[in-house]
């Protein structure tokens, strides 16, 4: 089960604590349900990205394939399809029944920051096992446009497990949309149990392609142009978007090696005993990747007096090696469930990151609200 808001402070304030940090951890670091992880003032750009063997260390990865380091400093530039990696400031000493899951914020997936969680002696990508003690470390990797980093910057966050499951299976969705709604129709209607499409322990969501004007952004992939991922509100989103006019035919054509943004025709709804994610790739939807960050917390689209009509995701869409069609209504993600081992004391409706609620796509909180 997922640990919420208290009982992630009690692992980093308590007696006994777990995480540890370079710098001190602040309290505006926890979410009600994962803790941002912020970046130390290293960089390694490295000659591929990689997993350690099950006997290495990532040092000495680095010491074998790192092309040269520098220190971070405030507007660091990263360029695109490079590979670094950054030292984490924080650390942790897990218990033996605690694991954790890490996973990109969303403002960072939404402009095409490519990041993902390393640790020793762990092959596989945003995992950090039970009991495991010692240093985490940041892939990053600009796919879309050059970007600017500071120390100390949150770009991930990670969500901490006991061992027991934690994964909500079909019949405990469908009791949970009877009992709060968890899933909406764009006007806010709860939607019907034959309407809930449920595959492998997720809720599949649809794509939007009909219910506003524009239904979706491209990246433009302007190099000459940098984005400072410390800032909000600071961009012209037409510099670096361009907007997707809604087709009339209903279809739409992902090209490979470009960038979308776009919506789920559903609005979900998480209450407080429950947390979630969208799996990143789903075979079955069809062969492009359609989410690359951010988990979901505790009060996403969930207004706590029991009037509420649920948010629309967004997707963070690439086609793989060949030009695949979206057609209006198609499945396009799973989202995932989980059971909280508690409810959190604060929810995201409450005023944790609250910038993605609503309906439609959204760009990152780095982008005007008006396109001049």
């Amino acid at each position: 089960m997922t640990l919420p808001y208290q009982k992630i402070k009690d692992i980093i304030f308590g007696i006994n604590p777990m995480i540890f940090s370079k710098r001190e951890i602040q309290e505006k670091q926890i979410q009600p349900a994962s803790l941002d992880l912020t970046l130390g003032d290293r960089v390694y750009r490295i000659s591929s990205s990689f997993l350690p063997k099950p006997n290495e260390s990532i040092w000495e990865i680095l010491k074998a394939r790192t092309l040269y380091d520098f220190e971070l400093k405030d507007g660091t530039i990263l360029e695109p399809n490079s590979s670094y990696i950054i030292p984490l400031s924080e650390y942790v000493d897990l218990a033996p029944g605690i694991y954790a899951h890490a996973n990109p914020k969303s403002s960072i997936g939404r402009v095409g920051l490519f990041v993902r969680l390393l640790c020793d002696h762990t092959p596989r990508f945003d995992y950090i096992p039970p009991g495991y003690k010692g240093q985490l470390y940041l892939e990053v990797i600009p796919l879309d446009f050059v970007v600017k980093i500071h120390p100390n910057l949150s770009c991930n966050q990670i969500r901490f497990r006991t061992t027991r499951p934690y994964k909500v299976q079909e019949a405990e969705l469908r009791l949970a949309h009877a009992k709060y709604g968890i899933l909406f129709n764009q006007a806010g209607i709860s939607m019907t149990q034959d309407d809930l499409i449920v595959r492998d322990q997720g809720l599949m969501l649809t794509v939007d392609l009909e219910s506003r004007d524009v239904v979706g952004f491209r990246a433009k992939h302007d190099t000459t142009k940098a984005i400072d991922i410390g800032k909000v509100g600071e961009y012209n989103p037409r510099d670096f978007w361009e907007p997707i006019i809604r087709p009339e035919s209903g279809e739409l054509i992902l090209v490979p090696g470009n960038f979308y943004l776009l919506a789920s025709q559903e609005r979900v709804s998480f209450p407080p005993c429950f947390a979630g994610e969208m799996a990143s790739y789903d075979p079955s939807s069809g062969e492009m990747r359609s989410h690359y960050a951010g988990f979901f917390d505790p009060g996403f689209g969930f207004d706590v007096i029991g009037a509420d009509s649920g948010t629309t995701a967004v997707l963070e869409v690439r086609a793989h090696n060949v030009p695949f069609r979206l057609t209006r209504g198609q499945v396009i993600c799973k989202m995932i469930y989980e059971h909280m081992l508690e409810e959190p004391d604060e929810l995201y409706s409450a005023g944790f990151g609250s910038s993605y609620t609503g309906a439609g796509p959204k760009l990152s909180k780095h982008f005007k609200q008006t396109w001049n």
